[in-house]
């Protein structure tokens, strides 16, 4: 009997040792057939556009197909939560904007949390501006923050809509700024700078992009640095207010994914962010390639986690 337990024991630790040496071998010849870049949102979009131009980069570093999978849907929580599911072994991937991380979660109840992914890189960014009406008298921000501490809740701004990126970040603004201006929600841009434009509302919370092409009157863009898209326009940390913010996102794979095929990936696009093909696909849909590391990236994902669930739980207070 003890002959029978040893030679077990042996077998088993023989069959351990088998796939210790082949776990390596997989990852070495990771990835051997093409990989599926789910993106939560409709083809033709911003997101899905941007995944395809992140796709073509990732498939010349990975010498294979990467193949985008449009899984539209629940603000994008459709797409996440099929990602989260998705096996751990590196052929399905992630294009995640950052509203599905950082506002979603607290918004709904997704099938999904920040735990539920490994994040590779960030790859993108577009800063906000603020505009102001056509006729506003408000040419910088001390201006317009003046105003309001006189007249309360006088002025208004517009948004894509409630715990949308540019309205959570108009919020901090208020906050840091202690003033009150009434928020009016549009579904989407379009409407929104339409509004704007036709004086409807006093202030609009931009991406760059969007205030660069309809020519709007900015205060402010929230940046480390001035745009050369916005000339003129100070950034808001030099008029006082230490405060960046922007539309975000980057890449992300199922959470347990191992260590080889994440670095694999890592490398893939730190590559494709300093692309300059990808650079200019990025210029003309009005973003730009902005590279962070693993490390780096989840922790901006957690901190503006954190900060966004306090403000959209103000929001949806202040609403009810």
């Amino acid at each position: 009997m003890l002959t029978t337990i040893t030679r077990r024991i042996r077998g088993l630790a023989v069959i351990g040792a088998a796939l210790a040496c082949l776990n390596p071998a997989w990852a070495a010849d990771y990835p051997e057939r093409p990989v599926t870049a789910l993106v939560p949102f409709p083809a033709g979009g911003s997101t899905d556009l941007m995944a395809r131009a992140i796709a073509q980069e990732l498939t010349d570093s990975l010498n294979t197909n990467v193949v985008v999978d449009n899984r539209s849907g629940g603000a994008g929580t459709v797409g996440l939560a099929a990602l989260a599911r998705a096996r751990a072994d590196g052929y399905t991937i992630g294009v995640a904007p950052a509203a599905t991380l950082v506002n979603q979660p607290h918004m709904r109840r997704t099938p999904y949390e920040l735990d539920s992914f490994d994040y590779i890189c960030q790859f993108f960014e577009s800063p906000l501006a603020l505009a102001v009406k056509p006729d506003s008298p408000f040419t910088d921000l001390q201006q317009l923050v003046s105003y309001a501490k006189s007249h309360p809740g006088e002025l208004t701004y517009g948004s894509p809509g409630p715990g949308s990126l540019p309205n959570l970040s108009m919020e901090q603004f208020l906050e840091k700024a202690g003033v009150e201006i009434t928020h009016v929600p549009f579904a989407g841009d379009g409407p929104g700078v339409t509004a704007l434009m036709g004086g409807h509302v006093d202030l609009y919370m931009a991406m760059s992009n969007v205030a660069a092409d309809r020519e709007l009157n900015s205060v402010a863009v929230f940046n480390d640095e001035p745009l050369d898209s916005l000339p003129g326009v100070r950034t808001a940390a030099d008029q006082g207010y230490d405060l960046t913010a922007s539309w975000w996102g980057g890449l992300i794979v199922p959470k347990g994914t191992s260590d080889e095929v994440r670095a694999v990936l890592e490398q893939g696009c730190e590559e494709a962010a300093g692309s300059e093909r990808l650079a200019k696909v990025f210029e003309r849909l009005g973003t730009r390639p902005v590279y962070l590391n693993p490390a780096d990236f989840r922790a901006k994902v957690e901190s503006i986690s954190e900060t966004n669930g306090r403000l959209i739980e103000k929001v949806l207070k202040n609403r009810s």
